[in-house]
């Protein structure tokens, strides 16, 4: 056979079996399902309910439907991404409040 070919087969061998060892957790054990991290819960609340469509933390826009956790704040409600970023307005609303 030609040295090519060879080398080829011998490159596909090597990475279909390194890719198996992907399939292995850190005990070593064979995952035959993975599953996937479930999509944090939403809150149906409308976007005009909320003081600002801004999650004051991350800065990304908050719509609709992706709004995973809420925080009132001297009466208005702020709407965030995730509860981690939640977490982090009410330690201290006002440093995030202050860089509108």
């Amino acid at each position: 056979m030609n040295k090519a070919i060879i080398f080829c087969m011998l490159t596909g061998l090597f990475l279909v079996m390194s890719s198996c060892d992907s399939l292995k957790n850190k005990a070593g054990d064979e995952q035959v399902n993975t599953v996937p991290k479930p999509m944090e819960a939403t809150i149906d609340i409308p976007v005009t309910a909320l003081a600002t469509n801004k999650d004051f933390v991350c800065g990304m826009k908050v719509e609709a439907g992706q709004i995973a956790d809420t925080a009132t704040y001297e009466g208005k409600i702020y709407g965030f991404c995730s509860k981690e970023c939640k977490d982090e307005f009410v330690k201290d609303p006002n440093s995030y409040l202050s860089q509108k």
